[in-house]
């Protein structure tokens, strides 16, 4: 791997310190803790050829176009004058396109995405996936006031984008849309390969959770 230049450390150093700063009072899984270890686990996803700079950079600022976070008017502009705060100006598009190709949205939204968009999407996703996927799952549910789980919403269905953002239902549902679907959409060798045993976590969990549901039913 290409190792970061002094300036480019202390770069990425600043930029920690922005995210720190801005989301260290996030609610809802998406904190600057959960923003830092996909920056660390995207750089166990780089291999040789990749430019760790870059990858760090995008892992980092991923949530910055993020409409659950980030909600200007024209987020593409916020964001190169925040890379030009920071004094970056080579690479300066190639970030935004990454960071605009990066998250799941439903499965309804998938765009084209380069090598670095992988790393950094591959990243996110084991995040969103094992026992730290299942926390941050039913935290931003009850972040976003959706119940723990509620019989009579046991069969609504997302249809589109606007549902996937704004109906309300469980949160096991998230399992059903989301999270057992990531293992078949990761693109990098080692993603793929991390990516196993998270899933059986999910797997395992979800047939748990089911399975203590009609336990305590009274059917």
């Amino acid at each position: 791997m290409k190792p970061e230049t002094e300036t480019q450390k202390r770069t990425l150093q600043e930029v920690r310190n922005y995210i720190r700063n801005k989301y260290h009072d996030e609610g809802s899984g998406h904190d600057h803790f959960h923003i830092f270890r996909v920056a660390s686990l995207a750089r166990k996803l780089c291999e040789e050829e990749d430019d760790v700079f870059l990858v760090q950079l995008v892992a980092l600022l991923h949530e910055e176009m993020d409409d659950k976070m980030n909600q200007h008017a024209n987020q593409e502009a916020s964001l190169l004058n925040l890379l030009g705060d920071f004094k970056i100006g080579s690479g300066a598009a190639a970030i935004v396109q990454a960071i605009q190709s990066i998250g799941f949205k439903g499965g309804f939204q998938q765009k084209q995405q380069s090598r670095i968009a992988e790393i950094v999407s591959d990243a996110d996703a084991l995040e969103a996936m094992g026992a730290i996927g299942i926390g941050r799952t039913f935290y931003y549910a009850g972040a976003h006031h959706n119940p723990f789980h509620d019989p009579d919403l046991e069969q609504v269905v997302v249809r589109d984008f606007h549902d996937y953002r704004h109906l309300k239902r469980n949160c096991i549902a998230h399992f059903d849309e989301k999270l057992l679907k990531l293992h078949d959409r990761m693109k990098t060798r080692k993603g793929q390969e991390f990516a196993l045993k998270r899933h059986q976590v999910l797997e395992d969990f979800y047939q748990e959770f089911y399975e203590e549901l009609a336990m305590a039913s009274d059917d």
